[in-house]
């Protein structure tokens, strides 16, 4: 049994910046990546810099995920936290609120493509273009419950067949804790590149389910999207 609607009904107030006990607290949690204190700091920024708050109002509801910054304006998260949408707005990891427009949604997977107005200074994401293997360690970056950014590791436990999930590939199962507003968040490596988008949690074992980063560069095209629904 899945938790596949992440969307959280809630109007909340933009991301204050990081400040620096945040970043020496959340360092603890990047032990399990076996990196030197340099390192595991880039990547802490990096994952922190490049993720998103989403703020959709739709025809029934307001609803809050998270979404992760490509080169071009494009910011990725999933189908269903832009279901409907009326009005999309993106919140920055330093506080700021972006205007933004859903260009498209998957026809065959829970991913969908926003298009910000001005986004020149943003910090963007490096996607990994080989597949994750069972056993890596990673990192999951979001805002659960609409709230402050938050930083989990874990590990890649396998793959799960798409087919079961309505997905068109095989997706990533993951044992970092996911929460409710992750919904759209990136799964990093030790490195700080994209390997999947975090999309549904398995309420039975607890382990969060992601759609891997491949499926997403084969959307990018927009071959295989579609606009979002009307109201």
């Amino acid at each position: 049994m899945l938790l596949v609607g992440l969307v959280l009904a809630a109007c909340v107030e933009s991301p204050p910046p990081i400040e620096g006990d945040d970043l020496d607290r959340e360092l603890e949690q990047l032990a399990a990546l076996d990196l030197a204190a340099p390192a595991a700091t880039s990547v802490l920024r990096q994952a922190r810099e490049i993720t998103v708050r989403i703020r959709t109002l739709g025809c029934r509801q307001f609803g809050v995920g998270s979404g992760f910054v490509l080169p071009g304006g494009i910011v990725v998260t999933n189908r269903h936290v832009v279901d409907q949408p009326v009005d999309v707005t993106v919140n920055t990891w330093d506080g700021r609120s972006l205007e933004a427009r859903v260009d498209g949604v998957a026809v065959d997977s829970d991913l969908a493509i926003l298009r910000l107005q001005d986004a020149s200074d943003l910090p963007v994401a490096n996607l990994r273009t080989d597949p994750v293997r069972a056993g890596e360690p990673i990192v999951v970056v979001g805002y659960p419950g609409g709230g402050p950014s938050t930083i989990t590791t874990g590990t890649v436990v396998g793959m799960v067949r798409g087919e079961m999930l309505g997905e068109a590939a095989d997706v990533v199962r993951i044992d970092a804790e996911i929460r409710q507003g992750n919904s759209g968040g990136p799964v990093l490596d030790q490195e700080g590149r994209v390997v999947a988008v975090v999309f549904a949690l398995e309420i039975d074992t607890g382990m969060g389910l992601a759609v891997p980063i491949q499926v997403l560069m084969d959307r990018l095209d927009g071959t295989q999207l579609a606009p979002p629904a009307g109201c």
